[in-house]
């Protein structure tokens, strides 16, 4: 698999048992009071220790719990570990496209991994990074996640394997081996940053669906319930859940219709702008059929001075539609609203069922 510049993005290893053990070492970093912070990596022998003591590093936020560099005449070649407490319930992917942004890195390949366990959508990337010097530095990043059993919500974790982009094409092999072979010493039990709660929608408990537990279900009506993530009053982010009859309405448009007519009948007037309703193969829940339509799009009130992201899933489950619309903050540098919102989401649909 190439990319733009013809720079490799291998996934599958060339390097054969023996060859490993010739050529790498298992380093163990235990450097960190905190056993949560413990990992193990596998890098090549000329890659030694150049800075373990954990070190905060504000402009990105994170911190440093590993960097390690080569120590001969060959070409360049760096790896560093680090990590940010967080306190939503994220996807792996988002929380590291977010970091990238900041860094100032631009994508270019990239693998989406699904966790098994459930803890999220999970990232593989390449970038490139033009510093002010010019020298060009192609880095690959691979990220894991775990539960903070001392403060709560999630450590979200990073390793990035970096050399000059004029190495790159002699060191593409190794970089991928060692971002694919390290993980935590100490992992916990839960596979998400926060607790899962279960919302009913029966009496019987056989119908619902899950969310993390910050956030706080409203029912509005029986057609219609609310997921809030609000804090002290200030709301970041809201899912909408509609429900209707499939002998109301017959096509995924018509539901669009009906479930935003209330923004173009608001007052103060408030603008809905939205990409055309599309059709997607259906991804996230078996119950749903073949393909589910989305759109996503931007609602502003100039009066309210609010500017949010829009996004809807619309699909149908026994004899019902289900509408399913995100409004929500855009991501931002300050703050993982967006990242949280998305996830909530994701987790809503993954997790829906109705008997």
């Amino acid at each position: 698999m190439n990319t733009e510049n013809n720079y490799a993005f291998p996934i599958i290893s060339n390097h054969i048992d023996e060859g490993a053990k010739a050529n790498y070492w298992k380093c163990q970093y235990t450097s960190a009071d905190k056993e949560m912070l413990h990992y193990w990596v596998v890098l090549p022998k000329r890659v030694k220790p150049a800075e373990l003591k954990p070190q905060h590093i504000a402009e990105v936020g994170l911190t440093n719990i590993g960097r390690y560099v080569t120590n001969d005449n060959q070409p360049y070649m760096e790896v560093w570990a680090a990590y940010e407490r967080c306190q939503w319930e994220m996807n792996p992917a988002d929380w590291l496209f977010n970091k990238l942004e900041l860094m100032g890195e631009k994508v270019l390949n990239q693998r989406l991994i699904i966790h098994p366990a459930g803890s999220g959508i999970f990232a593989d990337v390449l970038t490139l990074k033009v510093h002010s010097s010019g020298d060009e530095v192609i880095s690959r990043y691979t990220v894991q996640k775990d539960y903070n059993s001392e403060e709560s919500g999630g450590n979200y974790f990073l390793i990035k394997a970096a050399c000059a982009s004029r190495d790159y094409f002699l060191l593409a092999n190794v970089i991928h081996f060692t971002v694919v072979n390290w993980d935590l010493m100490h992992r916990s039990n839960l596979a998400t940053a926060e607790l899962l709660q279960t919302v009913s929608l029966s009496k019987n408990n056989s119908s619902g669906f899950k969310i993390p537990e910050s956030w706080q279900v409203k029912p509005m009506t029986e057609t219609r319930l609310v997921i809030e993530h609000t804090f002290k009053g200030v709301n970041s982010g809201v899912i909408n859940l509609f429900f209707y009859s499939q002998e109301m309405l017959f096509t995924e448009q018509e539901v669009f219709s009906v479930a935003t007519k209330r923004f173009h009948d608001h007052e103060p007037a408030v603008t809905l702008t939205t990409d055309a309703l599309r059709t997607i193969p259906n991804e996230l829940n078996t119950s749903f059929g073949e393909t589910l339509a989305t759109c996503v799009g931007e609602i502003v009130s100039p009066e309210e001075k609010m500017r949010a992201l829009y996004q809807c899933y619309i699909f149908s489950v026994g004899q019902l539609w289900c509408y399913a619309e995100l409004v929500g903050r855009h991501r931002n540098h300050k703050a993982y609203h967006y990242e949280a919102n998305k996830r909530c989401l994701e987790i809503i649909l993954c997790s829906f069922q109705i008997e």
